[in-house]
């Protein structure tokens, strides 16, 4: 599940219930991977980097952020180690001990069969707690409006022109009303009515890895999905599947249980077949034409020239020419003069600009700061791109107010921007960024 795009809001929104105390230094945003998210004072950053240089973990700079990435085993040493420093770490244990807290095993009973009118004639569905899966509603014309019949309190959805909307059936007086919720709210409304069930886990065949299917996994907060997938591994050679390391069964197991699903091993053997396609090339007209774009104006930002082939791109430089194909890997390679990218890195901005950089090494192109140029061509297609895109506006606000709103107006993304600081600001979503200084940022942009 990781870096897919289904529930990509950034993982600290989802601590916001774990920090109500106090805030801790540092947070294990994704297994393995700690970030910095409170200031450390001088003496205990000494110590930490005198521990960090010891497990030769190198820190680096990660969306603004620093960032150490380990293996798993030199994790086990950092956190047995770390108390000594002084410095406060949440880890994903931690963090699903939060929310076994945030959820009752109580089964919400739904109420009568009763009729609500719908606003319009699209596509409805109503949650069926029993099979977790959504059904249609039969909707009928009568007297001029659009009745049909649901259960009360339940959770309905309608998909129109706009999109996904969700509604939950409430009393009021002696008829049912449709009130629209969030969609967050409306599937953490949903596990509460969802009735017990179980998935299965298997062992890959080197029995180190656990596998469960995704579509066992369907129509489940977000709080749960993203802790999923921040404690998965990402292996595209096993399509359908999220994977974690065999040592985190019992986490695993532990955070679906919050929302009553009970996670038992299969009796059959792992039914796992390698996907042939991910590693082989791309061609270019399958890749999103919002990020192979935003690759595009880059380069040529770089002082670059792009000649789109086929099944690759050929780009010019001061020291010859390279290919660039594009494989549905995890990992991004070079050798000689091609570089093999991994598709899933076009969405992420960090790993975006070590593609540049390898690119402008190579052909010696222009020098440019990545972090500016990249927070300006970034497109808004998921959660995630806004998050990057307003947190680095609200970055450089301080020193650079010019390119702040130089990076939310390019492009469309100052509409679907003041849209998400509107809910904000009426209360419909939360958010840990600073909303206050993106306000100053758009009504810099609407004075001019």
């Amino acid at each position: 599940m990781r870096n897919q795009t289904e529930t990509d809001i950034s993982p600290l929104e989802f601590c916001d219930p774990c920090f109500q105390k106090e805030k801790p230094n540092l947070c294990e945003i994704y297994k393995n991977t700690f970030t910095k998210i409170n200031s450390i004072h001088f003496s205990q950053q000494a110590r930490l980097t005198r521990l960090l240089n010891k497990l030769e973990v190198a820190p680096r700079i990660v969306e603004r952020r620093w960032t150490c990435i380990m293996s798993t085993h030199t994790r086990k040493e950092f956190l047995d180690s770390i108390w000594e420093t002084g410095v406060s770490v949440h880890t994903l244990n931690d963090h699903v001990k939060v929310l076994t807290r945030l959820y009752t095993s109580e089964v919400r009973r739904l109420g009568e069969h009763s009729q609500v009118e719908l606003p319009n004639m699209d596509s409805w569905e109503e949650f069926a707690p029993k099979t977790r899966t959504w059904t249609q509603i039969n909707a009928k014309r009568k007297d001029g409006k659009i009745i049909a019949r649901v259960n009360l309190g339940n959770i309905l959805r309608c998909t129109g022109v706009d999109g996904m909307i969700y509604y939950r059936a409430n009393k009021n007086g002696n008829s049912t009303a449709l009130v629209e919720i969030e969609k967050r709210a409306a599937y953490n409304m949903m596990c509460i009515i969802a009735e017990p069930t179980k998935i299965h886990w298997n062992l890959d065949t080197s029995g180190k890895l656990v596998l469960i299917e995704l579509k066992e996994l369907q129509n489940i907060p977000e709080e749960i999905s993203s802790f999923l997938k921040r404690l998965s591994k990402k292996d595209a050679k096993l399509p359908g599947m999220i994977v974690f390391e065999d040592d985190d069964i019992e986490l695993v197991r532990t955070a679906l249980s919050c929302i009553k699903i009970n996670l038992e091993k299969s009796l059959e053997p792992a039914s796992i077949s390698s996907n042939p396609k991910s590693e082989m090339p791309m061609m270019i007209k399958q890749l999103t034409k919002e990020r192979l774009q935003t690759l595009l104006d880059i380069i040529k930002a770089m002082g670059g020239i792009v000649e789109i082939e086929e099944s690759c791109l050929v780009i010019s430089g001061k020291r010859g020419s390279i290919k660039l194909i594009f494989v549905d890997e995890d990992k991004s390679t070079q050798d000689g003069n091609v570089i093999q990218v991994s598709v899933s890195a076009l969405e992420d901005p960090s790993r975006f600009s070590e593609i540049l950089l390898m690119i402008k090494k190579k052909l010696a192109l222009m020098d440019i700061s990545f972090e500016s140029v990249i927070s300006q061509y970034w497109p808004i297609a998921t959660d995630s791109d806004l998050q990057y895109v307003v947190q680095s506006a609200v970055s450089w606000y301080g020193s650079n107010p010019i390119l702040a709103a130089k990076i939310i107006s390019e492009g469309n993304k100052l509409t679907k921007i003041k849209e998400w600081h509107t809910k904000i600001k009426e209360g419909r979503i939360r958010s840990n960024l600073d909303t206050i200084t993106l306000g100053k940022i758009i009504k810099r942009i609407e004075s001019n």
